[in-house]
């Protein structure tokens, strides 16, 4: 089933400035989050061999009835042993049929008939499932084509006792350093991107010492995809360049910049 992502969404941000101080390890100007979404045969046959090669982490959203967990799941396990973090995407990749281009969305994955209840079922069946992979019981999560409602129901007061943070799309990709709420994260849609134009967001995070964030589904193949040779000069120019980015999973970088706010209040 191809999946078609939603419309970018304007993620409420404020920012820090390009005068004040980097929050990231080792004086990094840029925080930087690669995540995938979809768990697609690309990221396992493409995407985290690239990212192995330059010694990057990604950040894998799950979504449990794929194929590929079902069939490939010791090579997610060893992606997560490997540093990779697997986050929660829900079981089914639930979506609001009534939104625009959603035809695809069959009725048994319409997040409009969803009840909070069924969400919340849903996310903790996801947590369970990752956890037998993976082992760690902290998650992050990613919004089925962004969407943030189930039956109407707003979801986050519910996800915030479930997840870490979770993760939306925006024009830009950055979450700014004095922003709180880690429940819409930004990140850049890398599908059909150039790699100048991918490495062009990072590069803009600088001045205000961003996480920034990447999405990707499909890396050289499957769908919504980003050629694989632009991803690799992305992963090329980020591991060139430590001085200037700490690319990290989505779970670390949430804690550290949490750390960081909480430190700099005292």
């Amino acid at each position: 089933m191809v999946v078609s992502c939603c419309a970018v969404l304007l993620v409420p941000v404020s920012q820090a400035g390009s005068g004040a101080a980097s929050p990231w390890p080792g004086g990094a100007e840029v925080a930087v989050v690669l995540s995938y979404d979809d768990a697609l045969d690309s990221h396992l046959d493409v995407a985290i061999p690239q990212l192995d090669k330059y010694k990057l982490p990604g950040t894998f959203y799950l979504s449990g009835a794929r194929p590929s967990v079902r069939m490939r799941q010791h090579e997610w396990r060893r992606a997560a042993q490997n540093g990779h973090e697997l986050g929660n995407h829900m079981l089914y990749h639930p979506c609001r049929k009534s939104v625009a281009n959603r035809s695809w969305v069959q009725p048994w994955q319409d997040l409009d008939k969803y009840t909070l209840t069924q969400f919340v079922d849903e996310v903790q069946a996801t947590n369970t499932m990752l956890k037998a992979i993976d082992g760690e019981d902290k998650r992050t999560f990613a919004y089925p084509c962004g969407d943030m409602t189930a039956g109407g129901e707003d979801v986050v007061p519910e996800l915030k006792k479930l997840v870490s943070a979770a993760r939306l799309f925006s024009v830009d990709g950055q979450h700014y350093p004095d922003n709180k709420d880690f429940y819409r994260i930004a990140s850049f849609d890398g599908a059909e991107k150039s790699a100048d134009q991918l490495i062009a967001v990072a590069e803009a995070a600088r001045e205000n010492h961003s996480l920034v964030g990447f999405l990707f589904h499909g890396v050289g193949g499957d769908y919504i995809s980003v050629a694989e040779e632009d991803h690799r000069a992305l992963l090329q120019h980020l591991a060139a360049n430590p001085e200037r980015y700490w690319v990290t999973t989505m779970r670390e970088a949430v804690a550290r910049l949490q750390r960081e706010q909480v430190r700099n209040q005292r």
